[in-house]
């Protein structure tokens, strides 16, 4: 495969996607509520729309996945996945820690993904079987290996519910900063970038569109880390998906030893 035409490819699409949402950030972006009465905005469908035109161009054989303009060709083998604004409430009130998804499959596995941040002009990139860099730069995981050492980060407590919430409640009482609020909260896309980076070490969420995670595969795998569902299983490209995001394997393996012990 010609991973060096792709990631420079993707990287254009990122620029695509760093010069509208600065042209739209902190500015009205014409917000509205779409069905599932979750935010999206001016910046969310114009970005996509650029980032769509510009695959169909380059790629006319590739297929498509999008958050906000739906699937093309999804049975290709090459398949783009796209999240125009992951955090989009982030986006609207000002808030630089938001990002640009952008991810490619191959046989529906993702060879190459990308969190970019346009605001603060930061990019992380992950590809397959070589590695992954935040502005260029190699970076690595922190070896953390155990709960009681973990910097813990989730989208909203509000989130999780019935059992799912007693089980998160209880890793977060285990965690590094338990006695100082324990969970750091919000940081969406951002948050995964900090874990490849070696900021965070751990990150639990309930339930994931696959346009929501799709790109953070290759970059925290090929950091050093391990991405799965809560049961361990390797990730499906598909929605409402359940997931654990650790720095290490034994950390990814003593929370879910802990998920399966739990007792209700």
């Amino acid at each position: 495969m010609k991973h060096q035409e792709f990631v420079d490819f993707a990287n254009r699409l990122a620029d695509i996607a760093t010069a509208i949402s600065k042209k739209y950030y902190r500015v009205d972006n014409q917000e509205v509520a779409k069905d599932d009465d979750s935010p999206v905005t001016i910046a969310d469908k114009e970005i996509e729309l650029k980032i769509r035109q510009a695959i169909q161009q380059q790629f006319p054989n590739h297929g498509i996945i999008g958050e906000e303009y739906g699937n093309h060709q999804e049975d290709a083998d090459f398949v783009w996945i796209i999240d125009p604004i992951d955090g989009t409430s982030s986006f609207i009130v000002g808030r630089p820690i938001f990002g640009n998804l952008i991810a490619l499959t191959h046989h529906q596995k993702v060879i190459l993904g990308i969190i970019n941040q346009p605001i603060n002009q930061e990019r992380w990139l992950g590809v397959d079987g070589s590695g992954s860099w935040f502005n260029g730069q190699k970076i690595q995981t922190r070896n953390c290996q155990k709960i009681s050492q973990a910097v813990l980060s989730s989208s909203s407590p509000f989130f999780f519910k019935a059992q799912n919430k007693v089980i998160f409640e209880k890793i977060s009482e285990l965690t590094k900063y338990q006695k100082i609020g324990g969970v750091v909260y919000g940081g969406d896309c951002y948050a995964y970038g900090c874990l490849a980076s070696g900021f965070v070490d751990l990150i639990i969420e309930p339930e994931l569109k696959v346009y929501d995670f799709a790109s953070h595969i290759p970059i925290i795998e090929n950091a050093g880390g391990i991405i799965t569902d809560w049961d361990g299983n390797q990730l499906k490209l598909q929605s409402n998906t359940k997931l654990i995001a650790s720095a290490t394997p034994q950390l990814h393996n003593e929370v879910l030893k802990f998920i399966k012990n739990t007792k209700f």
